[in-house]
């Protein structure tokens, strides 16, 4: 008899997980305009860490073909102009911080 229950028991538990598991759906994070937006103005105000900058502009962008193209500026300006995080508190050089400038007006130029 304890056996029976045992293993009606041990079903119930592992019925119960498996319901559990198959209604958690994985993270998605999906960039969009506002983010691009909101992180291209942290960094020209100096605010911006390395992981907010990575964490919007080192993914691709799949849904919008505009987006993807300032992306990729973006990273264009980042391979000549990073500095990173030393004694400043911009991650860009003075010429990088320009051409953001001109990726950010082209944003929010955008109509998305």
């Amino acid at each position: 008899m304890t056996i029976a229950l045992t293993v009606l028991f041990s079903i119930l538990i592992l019925f119960a997980l498996f319901l559990v598991l198959s209604k958690i759906k994985t993270p998605y994070y999906r960039v969009d305009q506002q983010q691009m937006i909101h992180v291209l103005e942290m960094v020209l105000t100096g605010q911006a860490t390395d992981n907010n900058w990575q964490m919007t502009f080192g993914m691709v962008i799949r849904h919008s073909p505009e987006l993807e193209a300032l992306r990729q500026q973006c990273l264009d300006i980042e391979e000549v102009c990073y500095i990173g995080n030393q004694t400043s508190p911009h991650l860009f050089s003075e010429q990088g911080l320009a051409q953001l400038s001109d990726v950010l007006a082209e944003l929010k130029a955008l109509n998305k």
